[in-house]
C-alpha cells in the first residue's frame, strides 16, 4: 500500500512539474498556448487520484472526469494548431467551431469511443504538424497523443473488470506523467536555444554591419589618398610647386589620420558590445572642451567660430570613456560637412526632466550642409537588419549611437532652421544626470 501511495505521488510530482515548466514555456511561445490546459487537466486529474482513499469515491470519480478532460483537449489543442498551421486562420472563432463540432459528436456517441476515435485522428494531425515544423517539442507532444490513447485503453480495460488492468492504468499514467515531464523540459530547451540562435543572428549581422562600414570608409579614405599621392607624381616634374605639394601632404596626412581613427572606432564598438566600457560619473563641460581642443587644431584651414552656452558650469552625467569620441565625432562632423566662410557651432547644455528622469541636454547647432529627412530618420536608429542599406553613415555616428545607447541616453537629428535642412543641423544629446 505505502509503496503504492508512493508511486502515485511521484507521478503526481512529475505531471505537475512538467506543466509548470511548459506553462513557463507557453508564456514565451504562444502557439504552444492551446496544449497547457491539457497539462493543467492532466495535474488536476493526477491530484484527485493520489487523494483518493478507496475505489470509485468522490475523489476518483473526479480524477478519471478530469483524465477524460485531459484527452478532450488534447484533441482540441491538435486540432487547434493543425487548423492554424495548414489553414491560416484569421481569427480565433476556429477553436469555438472545433469544440462545438465534438461535444455534438460525444453527445450522439458513446464517450469513450469517440474519444478514442478522435485520440486516433489527433494522432494523424499531430504527426503532420511535426512534418511541417519539424521541431523537438512537436516530436514529444506526438509522444503524449500515443500516452494518451494508452491511458484511454487502460481506463476501459478497468472499468471492464478486466484482470490486471489497474496495474496496466497506473503503468499508462506513469507514460503520461513521464512524457509530460519531457515535453515539458524539451520545450524550455528549445526556446532557449531559438534565444540563443537568435542572439547569434544578431551578432553576426552586427560583424558583417561593422565590415561593410569599415571596407566602405577605408575604400573612400584609400581613393583619397591615391588622388593626392596621384598628383603629387604628375608637379614632381614641375618647377615651383612646393606650397602645392605642401597642401597634397597635409591633405593625405589628414586622410591617414582617418584611417587610424576608423580601427580605433571600431575596437570601441566592440566593446561597447561586449560590455566592457565601466560607466562612472563624468564632468559635461570639462569633457566637451578636450572635445573642442582637440577638434580645432585639425582644420587650421577653416574659420571656426564655436560658441558655448552653458548657465550650469558643473553638470555630472552617468557615462563613460567614450563620452569624449561623441562629442569628437559630432564636433568633426559639423565642421568637416560645411562649406560656409565661417564655420559657427552653438554648444547649448542644459538640465532637463523627461518622464521623471533627469537628464543633461546637450545641442550641437552648426550651419553647415545638413541632413535630409530621410537621414535624420535613420542615422541614430537600429540598423542591423538591414546594415547595407545604411553604409553611407559611417562608423562615427554608429559609435556615437552605440555609446549614447550604452548610458541608456538618447540622441537625435533636427534641422537647425525648421524645414530648411540645409541650413544647417542640431544634433540633440539626453544623458542622465547624476544623481
Amino acid at each position: 500500500m505505502i509503496i503504492y501511495f508512493v508511486f502515485k505521488l511521484s507521478t503526481t510530482i512529475v505531471i505537475i512539474l512538467g506543466t509548470i515548466i511548459f506553462a513557463a514555456v507557453c508564456f514565451k511561445r504562444r502557439d504552444l498556448f492551446s496544449w497547457l490546459f491539457s497539462f493543467i487537466a492532466a495535474s488536476i486529474s493526477e491530484f484527485f487520484r493520489l487523494i483518493s482513499q478507496e475505489d470509485y469515491d468522490i475523489y476518483e470519480i473526479t480524477g478519471l472526469g478530469f483524465s477524460t478532460l485531459t484527452l478532450f483537449l488534447i484533441i482540441v489543442a491538435v486540432s487547434h494548431e493543425y487548423y492554424t498551421t495548414f489553414m491560416h486562420p484569421t481569427k480565433s472563432v476556429s477553436l469555438s467551431l472545433v469544440l462545438l463540432s465534438v461535444i455534438q459528436i460525444i453527445l450522439s456517441i458513446g464517450l469513450q469511443i469517440i474519444i478514442g476515435f478522435l485520440l486516433f485522428i489527433a494522432l494523424f494531425l499531430i504527426l503532420r504538424i511535426y512534418l511541417k515544423k519539424k521541431t523537438p517539442t512537436h516530436a514529444f507532444l506526438c509522444f503524449i497523443l500515443l500516452g494518451g490513447i494508452l491511458n484511454l485503453i487502460a481506463i476501459t480495460l478497468r472499468d471492464a473488470g478486466i484482470e490486471g488492468a489497474e496495474e496496466f492504468f497506473l503503468f499508462s499514467s506513469a507514460v503520461m506523467a513521464t512524457n509530460i515531464l519531457l515535453t515539458g523540459l524539451v520545450a524550455l530547451i528549445e526556446d532557449r536555444i531559438v534565444r540563443s540562435e537568435n542572439k547569434y543572428r544578431l551578432a553576426y549581422s552586427r560583424a558583417e554591419l561593422y565590415k561593410d562600414l569599415f571596407v566602405h570608409d577605408i575604400n573612400n579614405i584609400l581613393q583619397n589618398l591615391e588622388f593626392s599621392l596621384e598628383i603629387i607624381s604628375q608637379q614632381c616634374g614641375k618647377h615651383n610647386i612646393e606650397e602645392d605639394i605642401k597642401e597634397l601632404l597635409s591633405l593625405a596626412k589628414k586622410q591617414v589620420n582617418r584611417g587610424a581613427e576608423l580601427g580605433i572606432n571600431v575596437r570601441k564598438l566592440s566593446d561597447l558590445e561586449l560590455g566592457k566600457v565601466e560607466i562612472i560619473a563624468i564632468q559635461v563641460n570639462a569633457i566637451l572642451n578636450e572635445a573642442i581642443e582637440f577638434v580645432k587644431p585639425r582644420f587650421s584651414e577653416k574659420k571656426i567660430n564655436i560658441i558655448y552656452d552653458s548657465k550650469e558650469k558643473a553638470l555630472t552625467v552617468n557615462a563613460n570613456e567614450y563620452l569624449y569620441d561623441t562629442f569628437r565625432i559630432i564636433l568633426n562632423n559639423a565642421i568637416r560637412y560645411n562649406d560656409s566662410p565661417e564655420v559657427e557651432i552653438v554648444i547649448r547644455i542644459t538640465p532637463i526632466q523627461e518622464e521623471g528622469i533627469n537628464y543633461v541636454r546637450i545641442e550641437f547647432i552648426d550651419n553647415g550642409t545638413g541632413m535630409p529627412d530621410a537621414m535624420k530618420k535613420n542615422i541614430f536608429y537600429r540598423i542591423y537588419d538591414e546594415p547595407k542599406s545604411f553604409k553611407r553613415f559611417g562608423l562615427g555616428l554608429l559609435l556615437v549611437r552605440e555609446v549614447i545607447q550604452s548610458l541608456n541616453g538618447k540622441v537625435w537629428a533636427e534641422d537647425r532652421i525648421k524645414g530648411d535642412f540645409k541650413k544647417g543641423s542640431n544634433i540633440i544629446i539626453l544623458i542622465p544626470e547624476t544623481e
